[in-house]
């Protein structure tokens, strides 16, 4: 890289503070990593060394969508788009995945021409299941509240039983969520 196009030093130090999850990529040839911070590395579990040189896909396992992998494919080929935003499945280095939603932007000289790639990452992995307990809640009640319809027509005394599961089992879910994160 010539000094022509190395990060300037106040950016690179800002970056470096960053408490987001940050990592600055070459856009020529295979688009390597030529920085990342300190929350990328606590995010991935990846140091400096391991990922400094290589292209981010190395995130990437083998539940990674087609389609995610083509559209980060196509924001890092194509010139004229400056931003991007991509729910992706990535892998830490201990092979734990993650659900990233990557944040990606080229940085231009001052006569327009990029440079690099700045990639955010956020790591949604506890949203994501967050919304599924409720899908999940909605879908069990609505069957218990089946059962106990059922029950009552063959005279069996479940009133407000149904409820009482529902309530148990969603609490179990957010108290293994919560156990989970810790």
């Amino acid at each position: 890289m010539s000094a022509q196009t190395e990060l300037p030093a106040s950016l690179r130090a800002y970056l470096e503070k960053s408490n987001v999850a940050l990592a600055v990529s070459e856009t020529d040839g295979d688009m390597p990593l030529t920085m990342v911070n300190a929350a990328f590395c606590e995010l991935t579990g990846y140091d400096p060394e391991d990922v400094v040189g290589r292209n981010c896909r190395l995130l990437q396992g083998p539940e990674t969508s087609d389609d995610s992998r083509r559209a980060l494919h196509d924001f890092a080929h194509d010139p004229a788009q400056d931003a991007g935003r991509f729910p992706v499945l990535n892998y830490r280095k201990d092979g734990s995945s993650f659900h990233n939603y990557v944040f990606m932007t080229r940085l231009r000289d001052s006569r327009g021409t990029a440079h690099f790639i700045l990639a955010s990452q956020f790591d949604m992995t506890t949203a994501l299941q967050r919304s599924q307990i409720r899908v999940n809640d909605a879908e069990l009640h609505h069957a218990l509240s089946d059962v106990e319809q059922i029950g009552r027509e063959f005279g069996l005394a479940m009133v407000g039983s149904a409820q009482i599961i529902s309530d148990s089992v969603a609490t179990l879910a957010r108290l293994t969520l919560d156990e989970d994160r810790r």
